[in-house]
């Protein structure tokens, strides 16, 4: 099996702008370091079209603190309950998906209910193909939720649990929508007035991020180093 060039040799800590070798020190600083970029973008939204380098943007953005390789797409095989798109297919699958969105004016005007088939049916893909060696779900959410909030409407992931985080992205996964479409549905809402963007939002998720780190990145931080897992 080969070395995975992410991880230190010997370890299962990816390497990092700190030098850190631990692996729980790693996973705070990461954490706290990209809960303030989440943060800041709730306030400074960053631009582009939805496309993939834009979702390179984001990763490059809410990780470039903590690895070198933030916004670059991985170059090695990753699983965590399935295996992901395997790295040769990641960039071709994933413009093609995103190439959709302007075909919908990027979502805005829908109906609440066909903005949730949309936004659930993204998320699914993107998720599928895991682009990034860490730091997936973070990326997506961030990514989703600007979109969401383009066309105006808020999505309240503060409200998403860690285990049904799990469970609507293992059903997706295998090609049920249903119960992410559900999940969506239940965390939109009508985006406030005043600065595009929910403060109360903000003001919840660096202290959520901080205490509940998304368990499936953990997972593939720890055990996914070598491809499938």
């Amino acid at each position: 099996m080969s070395e995975d060039p992410y991880v230190y040799p010997g370890t299962s800590v990816l390497r990092n702008r700190f030098g850190v070798r631990d692996a729980g020190e790693l996973a705070r600083r990461e954490r706290d370091a990209s809960s303030a970029e989440i943060l800041a973008l709730l306030d400074s939204p960053l631009p582009g079209r939805y496309d993939l380098a834009h979702l390179q943007a984001f990763h490059s953005r809410i990780f470039g603190g903590v690895y070198e390789w933030a916004g670059e797409l991985r170059s090695v095989a990753i699983a965590k309950v399935d295996l992901f798109a395997l790295p040769v297919h990641i960039a071709p699958y994933l413009s093609g998906v995103l190439a959709e969105l302007p075909g919908e004016r990027f979502l805005k005007g829908m109906p609440a209910d066909r903005l949730t088939d949309r936004l659930a049916h993204y998320l699914a893909e993107i998720n599928a193909v895991h682009p990034f060696r860490e730091g997936n779900g973070r990326t997506q959410r961030a990514l989703i939720g600007q979109l969401a909030a383009d066309a105006g409407y808020h999505l309240a992931w503060e409200r998403l649990t860690a285990a049904r985080n799990i469970e609507t992205s293992v059903a997706a996964m295998r090609g049920d929508n249903a119960p992410l479409r559900e999940a969506i549905g239940e965390l939109l809402c009508a985006q406030p007035p005043a600065g595009g963007r929910d403060p109360r939002a903000a003001s919840r998720e660096l202290p959520r991020a901080r205490r509940l780190r998304d368990p499936r990145e953990a997972h593939a931080g720890a055990g996914a180093q070598h491809g499938p897992a």
